[in-house]
């Protein structure tokens, strides 16, 4: 019986080749698996957006108003209760992701007791692409508790400009799509107040946090960044187009996130995004993505809710 030819095995060159070959596929792939993963994220995040959209207006179809901005931090950012229940957007020191909690199939953690409500994550408020579940220990001057607030990478539109340490007309333009509890700037916000039209106003965006301090749990001095979701009318959930409280300042479109970016901009009141670009609701619930060259006109006109302009605004 004749020998088979005995079988020559790989050479060092041939096994290099194939070694290389693998390393190309692989690389091309993690691009790949990236990009739809990250479409995923987005598409998760769009849907974070639309979701609180429509729990606003729920809040409107049961109280005929959107849902407060809340009051001031200065009163120790606890939240106001009516006997044995929170209070409403009337009263309400906490804001309005806070209030809005019912509507969003939150209803035990709305009655939940104060700590465990501020300290307790809600998925719908954390952007995938940016973060998981943030929480950071609140250590605010003068408060001496040992309390944590779970943190919220979205802000609400409060108009061109504003300040937390005044809620009334004038120290705020009160002309965004969100108000102070009427308790304070004694307003409430009507959809019928938006002559510009809700589907031309906006509502709710992403929160620009700074890299040096957006992934680090353990810190807790960033004051845009630090009361977490439950605040009031604060730079945690309240933010305007020229990002100032004063009425002068220049306009400030949304700012791009980086990772790689270690600076601190500690105290910002700036819409911002980690994605490819800035993603928002509207008045009327739709959501868009906003490009980073939106011009400061458009994004000006974009937060008003009664300048009587046309945005111009094309997605």
């Amino acid at each position: 019986m004749a020998k088979l030819p005995k079988r020559a095995g790989f050479t060092l060159i041939e096994l290099l080749v194939v070694i290389a070959i693998i390393a190309i596929l692989i690389a091309l792939l993690i691009p790949a698996v990236q990009k739809v993963r990250e479409a995923s994220n987005v598409a998760q995040c769009k849907n974070n957006l639309k979701q609180m959209g429509l729990a606003f207006h729920s809040h409107n179809d049961t109280f005929g108003v959107f849902p407060s901005g809340g009051g001031t931090w200065e009163a120790g950012n606890d939240r106001t209760m009516v006997h044995t229940t929170p209070g409403d957007y009337n009263v309400q020191t906490w804001g309005w992701a806070y209030q809005i909690l019912p509507y969003i199939e939150q209803q035990d953690l709305w009655n939940a007791d104060e700590a465990t409500a501020a300290a307790t994550p809600v998925f719908m408020y954390i952007c995938p692409t940016f973060r998981g579940p943030m929480i950071r220990p609140y250590t605010q001057s003068g408060d001496n508790t040992t309390t944590t607030r779970a943190m919220m990478d979205y802000t609400a539109n409060g108009g061109m400009y504003g300040t937390a340490s005044d809620l009334t007309l004038g120290a705020n333009s009160m002309d965004g799509a969100v108000v102070p509890s009427k308790k304070f700037s004694h307003l409430v916000r009507k959809l019928t107040d938006i002559t510009d039209g809700t589907s031309q106003s906006m509502l709710i965006g992403e929160k620009y946090v700074s890299g040096g301090f957006a992934w680090d749990a353990s810190a807790s001095s960033s004051c845009n960044d630090d009361q977490g979701y439950v605040d009031g009318w604060d730079n945690d959930a309240i933010c305007y187009a020229n990002g100032s409280g004063s009425p002068s300042a220049a306009v400030e479109t949304p700012k791009r996130m980086d990772r790689r970016d270690t600076s601190d901009d500690t105290c910002g009141w700036n819409f911002g995004s980690i994605h490819a670009q800035f993603l928002c609701n509207f008045c009327d619930g739709s959501v868009h993505a906003v490009n980073f060259d939106i011009t400061p006109d458009v994004w000006s006109k974009l937060c008003s809710i009664n300048d009587g302009l046309d945005t111009g605004f094309n997605e």
